[in-house]
């Protein structure tokens, strides 16, 4: 039985519990999830660019958990790989519920743990706040268990929690078991609960096996308010969206609507301008600056990073990408590139990863640039491509100019230099050197280096000066 006298620091948060205090967190994950129609496990399906595993393992590692065990089935053992080195892994060979699963994790438990906590690998919008109050619940009141609940207006499928006319806790009924009607809401358990090691590894022998053959976590409840007066039971209310199992593809979709809000009022709340939430997506590993404002149906993903003041959108997809201040992205494709401050893209452009924008860069309307070094003030008007390419300060790119980088084996590199001007559908076929403040002319194909300050025009290109000696015989002499 808990030591109610232990001392707990009022002043401190869950993550400083006492070595005495030491928790561990068991995710089951064991179910095969055939209601997902899927070859991929559930816990891999993508929710909101990420695994939906990895949300409750981030929610559990807010916490001071001294141990970390998943318990899955063999048939899942890809699950290890979203696993850190810090987790282990309990193997339930055969499907028997949720109190089997449990109790598959408790002879892998260190001697030193006293408390366990208890999530499904399903709940993604499970958060570590919640989880920290429930832990500190627990720490302060030191019940045999405590639950995180929450009020639903409809309890659905969900286990109901029963409670004394004292209010005190007496057991959690099974939707399929209870023919109450209720005319407010229902307190249902959300499937997180932090029982007390000692008590929970006697009382997992002694659970009684279900009509469907399987052995419920939740019975667990019933057998502590029986063995204990008083507070054998504590209960911890979150948000409704908290026990949002994902069993079905329309889960998934609620799911990741409510986290998609979620992600997109943090940011409104932190002085971003989001202009129309429900066409904005934006995944949980983006960081936006104030006073940055995002227009509707904008996709930000990955490691993006979007500046001060700067612009995204309407119709824009930017991943794994930084956006410097004040800088405008209008109905374009950034995947892995960099922006300078005070860079116009778009509409319509693409910038493919290993681009590097300087600042006061202007690219417009159906220009795609890839692995290229742009200089600061130059300008790509429109339908361009650069590719392998490295372009110095104040470059005019023309219409239609094409850097010609792959010969059909190898991809090679072409240089224009400071103040170049390039004449529209030029076609540079590298590797090749445009000098300092040279130019070409309009349909060009240069295939040699320009020097600095001439005047290249032709197919293939020639120097103004050395095309009209050919054609007057002038020697030059």
């Amino acid at each position: 039985m808990p030591d109610r006298s232990a001392a707990v620091d009022e002043k401190s948060d869950s993550r400083q519990t006492r070595p005495a205090e030491s928790l561990a967190a068991v995710v089951l994950a064991g179910g095969l999830g055939t209601r997902m129609r899927s070859r991929l496990p559930k816990e891999f399906h993508p929710l909101a660019g990420r695994p939906l595993l990895r949300y409750v393992l981030d929610a559990v590692e807010a916490l001071p958990v001294a141990q970390r065990i998943l318990v899955t089935s063999p048939a899942k053992a890809a699950l290890c790989s979203q696993l850190g080195a810090d987790w282990e892994i309990a193997l339930q060979e055969e499907p028997l519920g949720t109190g089997h699963a449990l109790g598959c994790a408790l002879p892998s438990l260190r001697p030193d743990i006293r408390w366990v906590l208890l999530v499904f690998g399903d709940h993604p919008l499970l958060r570590g706040e919640d989880l920290a109050r429930l832990l500190s619940a627990a720490l302060q009141q030191r019940p045999l268990a405590a639950v995180l609940t929450t009020l639903l207006p409809d309890p659905a499928a969900y286990g109901r929690i029963q409670r004394d006319p004292d209010g005190r806790v007496t057991g959690v009924i099974e939707a399929r078991e209870d023919a109450n009607r209720y005319a407010g809401p229902v307190e249902v358990v959300s499937g997180a609960t932090i029982y007390w090691r000692a008590w929970l590894e006697d009382a997992l022998p002694r659970l009684p096996r279900s009509p469907s053959g399987e052995y419920y976590h939740t019975a667990l409840i019933g057998l502590a308010a029986a063995e204990r007066s008083g507070e054998a039971v504590i209960t911890v209310v979150a948000p409704p969206e908290t026990a949002l199992g994902v069993n079905d593809r329309v889960d998934l979709a609620r799911a990741e609507a409510i986290l998609r809000d979620r992600i997109v009022q943090a940011h409104q709340r932190a002085g971003v301008t989001i202009v129309d939430p429900a066409t904005t997506w934006i995944e949980p590993t983006v960081e936006i600056e104030p006073d940055a404002r995002i227009e509707p149906f904008t996709i930000l993903a990955g490691r993006t990073r979007i500046a001060q003041g700067a612009r995204i959108g309407p119709h824009a997809v930017v991943h794994d990408s930084v956006v410097g201040p004040d800088s405008t992205v209008v109905a374009s494709v950034l995947e892995s590139a960099v922006l300078g401050a005070r860079v116009h893209v778009g509409p319509y452009s693409h910038l493919r990863p290993g681009t590097i924008v300087e600042d006061d860069v202007h690219i417009g309307n159906f220009a795609e640039l890839k692995n290229a070094h742009v200089g600061r003030a130059t300008r790509i008007g429109h339908v361009s491509y650069i590719g392998d390419a490295e372009l110095g300060e104040r470059v005019n790119i023309g219409a239609g100019t094409v850097t010609c980088n792959f010969d059909g084996v190898a991809k090679h590199r072409t240089v224009i230099e400071d103040e170049a001007f390039i004449g529209s559908d030029t076609m540079l076929v590298a590797p090749v050197q445009v000098g300092r403040g040279a130019r070409t002319g309009a349909g060009s194909v240069v295939t040699k280096d320009v020097a600095p300050g001439t005047t290249v025009v032709g197919v293939p290109a020639r120097p103004v000066g050395a095309r009209r000696q050919r054609r007057t015989g002038e020697t030059g002499a």
